[in-house]
Order: C-alpha cells, then structure tokens, then sequence
C-alpha cells in the first residue's frame, strides 16, 4: 500500500473516529474494534451513509495492512494527537493537500520528509530555508512539507 494511502486512510479515520478517542496512546481504531459488535453497529448507524460507507470501506483496509504498517499509523494518530488543536488542523489539511498531488510529487515530499525525519530541529529548518530546498518544491509542496512536519519524530 503507497505512503499516500496510508497517509489519507490516517487523515480520515483520525477526522472520522475522533469522537470515539478517550485518550492516548489508544486511538480511534482501538476503541472502535474493543467494542461489541452491537456498539459498532449503533455507532456506525449513527453516520450519514456515504461517511459510514468510507469509514467502512478505510476500517477494511487498515485491517489488511500488515502489523507494522498498522502500528505505523498508530503512531502517527499518536502524534497528530499530542499536538495543540490548531497544528492538527493544519496537518489534516496539509494532509489532505498532499493527496490532491501528482504521485511523483508526493513521493518527492515523502522522501524529503524522511531526509528531515533523521534531522534535529534546527537543521530541519535550515534545509527548508535553503536555495536546494525552495527550487526542489512549488511554494504550496513547501507549505506542505512544513505543515506536516509536526508528524516527524523529535529530534
């Protein structure tokens, strides 16, 4: 499964199951399968079709990712989580941003997240504001590097 599937399957089952989140580290997806399967249904019937129907259809597909690809987006829930409520906003949008991009360039965005993601803080923003980095991305790529930075590990 592409990184960009499973970053829209995050985005929607974090936007979609938020109502179900007690606290972290569980998430959505835990509470929504420890419950009965009659909880589910009531929950899911509270929906509107076309949303219950894509929640359906995302439930089904996490479900077949491999373990560590569902741990993998655990733990991105987990950290979209732990950020003030402004900054989730922000990363669901750059979120959803990234998905309206071609393939190539995400996988571009992809692979300059993950070059970040070994980088501490400050040389994460030195090569966001270096020569390289601005003629590599469009200046919306740039603001969706930057908005889904809050997803990277600390460093």
């Amino acid at each position: 499964m592409s990184g960009r599937t499973l970053l829209v399957i995050a985005a929607m089952l974090v936007s979609t199951l938020s109502a179900f989140a007690r606290r972290p580290p569980k998430t959505p997806i835990d509470d929504f399968e420890r419950m009965s399967p009659e909880q589910r249904q009531r929950a899911l019937n509270r929906l509107p079709p076309a949303q219950r129907t894509k929640l359906e259809e995302r439930l089904q597909r996490f479900r077949q990712l491999p373990p560590e690809q569902q741990g993998a987006l655990r733990n991105l829930y987990n950290r979209l989580h732990e950020l003030p409520p402004n900054q989730q906003e922000s990363v669901r949008k750059a979120i959803n941003r990234f998905s309206d991009q071609a393939p190539k360039r995400q996988q571009a965005m992809r692979d300059e997240l993950r070059s970040m993601g070994a980088l501490p803080a400050p040389d994460r923003e030195a090569r966001m504001a270096s020569r390289e980095f601005r003629q590599n991305f469009s200046r919306r790529e740039q603001g969706i590097v930057r908005d889904m930075l809050p997803l990277l590990p600390s460093r």
